[in-house]
């Protein structure tokens, strides 16, 4: 049974936990060494809109749904950086130069759209 007021038994729980901490810390590390497991959490980190205003005007519940999606795209960033802030700092880099990439093919797309409508 577990007694909150022992202290080796809190003293072994902070052991178990640490070991757990360090697990998830490696995993992230393993996410973040290849490109593509960058890319894949800067996808879910957008999902959470970690960069956005989570306020709407019309709606108080909207923005408390949005406020908790961001928070959890926070948290998710802040433990990848704490991680490995060489690899979050590429993620980032990577992430800008796909958006270009996308954005000069979106322009591409139109303007090819725009010659055969002449």
């Amino acid at each position: 049974m577990r007694d909150a007021n022992s202290a080796r038994q809190n003293k072994r729980l902070e052991q178990i936990q640490r070991t757990y901490d360090r697990e998830d810390d490696e995993a992230m590390r393993a996410v973040m060494a290849t490109e593509t497991g960058r890319q894949v959490l800067m996808r879910l980190a957008r999902r959470c809109r970690w960069l956005g205003d989570p306020w709407d005007a019309n709606s108080v519940r909207l923005t408390d749904y949005e406020s908790g999606r961001r928070a959890a795209g926070l948290d998710l960033m802040a433990w990848a950086e704490r991680v490995d802030s060489d690899a979050f700092m590429a993620m980032q880099r990577e992430a800008q130069a796909r958006d270009k990439a996308a954005a000069e093919v979106r322009q591409a797309a139109l303007i090819t759209e725009e010659d055969d409508d002449g």
